[in-house]
């Protein structure tokens, strides 16, 4: 009986011990949390896509591995979708806004290059479809090649009443986003991408209060000196560039430069689509940089025009 006491009271002490043990290891971990007002949020750009499938095939795309891996942080829903079988339209949130989802690609926007470390996208359920024309050479085959018809279905309101809800939420989270921030996967990529697309109502989006958009007073007024007198090539390449978009400022109108204009009309000119420079492109151009970026308006008006435009009698 001496002997079993003994072993209880040594079981007891070896009990207390690894009790302690593990208790003063734990309080060794512990943190203390002091929030720093020295931060800010990772995102400064949010990228706004549409799928060009269906929602069924959009989830499994955006969730799961396959050898081109994408994703993106939300994903709206359009009804009339066979694959979606909820009764209401809601909005997925498939990766965390402070982790890093694969949308953007290779992609830049004022000055900020490797978008996916830096922004967050959302993906719209919308068919669009485009047609290659069988007589494009293989080799040059891209996402976005010249020799494209694109078909744009519309927009449905209640997807667009969750892309605000969603936009409202995120503003409140990510507060340095700029209005001009808040753009197409054909801005940032406009060399191989086109959503978007022409139909997304990005005025509309403006006034609600997200995204950008110019005044109509300030556009016809750059609209009546441009119409008489444009900038030239080189100019609208530069203002392209002050705006936000990636080109090279070559002073040719070559591919590069077309896919720019076309990106930047698919946006805010969205009834010219045509890849060329029109008076009412270079003056929407200009009034957005007038508003949005004033200091950066003055180099872009020094000898910013060239020959006299013709206008038939």
């Amino acid at each position: 009986m001496r002997m079993s006491s003994q072993i209880k009271c040594l079981n007891s002490a070896i009990i207390m011990a690894i009790t302690l043990i593990l208790a003063t290891g734990c309080a060794g971990t512990a943190k203390v949390q002091v929030p720093s007002e020295n931060k800010d949020s990772r995102v400064a750009v949010i990228v706004i896509h549409h799928t060009s499938s269906d929602f069924g095939e959009s989830l499994h795309v955006l969730t799961k591995r396959t050898d081109r891996p994408v994703s993106s942080h939300y994903l709206i829903p359009e009804p009339g979708d066979a694959s979606y079988e909820a009764e209401n339209l809601q909005t997925y949130q498939l990766v965390d806004d402070e982790e890093r989802a694969w949308h953007a690609g290779a992609s830049y926007w004022k000055e900020l290059t490797q978008l996916n470390n830096l922004s967050i996208g959302i993906e719209l359920v919308n068919r669009t479809y485009c047609h290659e024309s069988a007589h494009l050479p293989e080799a040059e085959s891209s996402d976005w090649p010249a020799e494209t018809i694109c078909f744009y279905p519309d927009f449905d309101d209640g997807q667009l009443r969750l892309l605000v809800q969603l936009l409202a939420e995120l503003k409140e989270r990510h507060v340095e986003v700029d209005p001009t921030h808040i753009v197409g996967h054909s801005d940032v990529a406009p060399q191989r991408k086109i959503d978007p697309g022409p139909r997304f109502p990005w005025q509309r989006l403006h006034k609600l209060g997200y995204g950008a958009w110019y005044d109509d007073e300030t556009v016809i007024r750059y609209w009546d000196q441009f119409f008489m007198r444009m900038p030239s090539v080189f100019q609208m390449q530069r203002a392209l560039h002050a705006y936000g978009y990636q080109i090279e400022q070559t002073g040719a109108s070559d591919l590069q430069t077309r896919n720019v204009l076309r990106a930047f009309q698919m946006h805010f000119v969205p009834w010219q689509v045509t890849g060329e420079i029109t008076p009412e492109t270079a003056a929407v151009l200009y009034a957005l940089i007038e508003k949005y970026y004033p200091d950066e308006l003055g180099p872009l008006l020094e000898d910013s025009t060239s020959a006299p435009r013709e206008v038939d009698s």
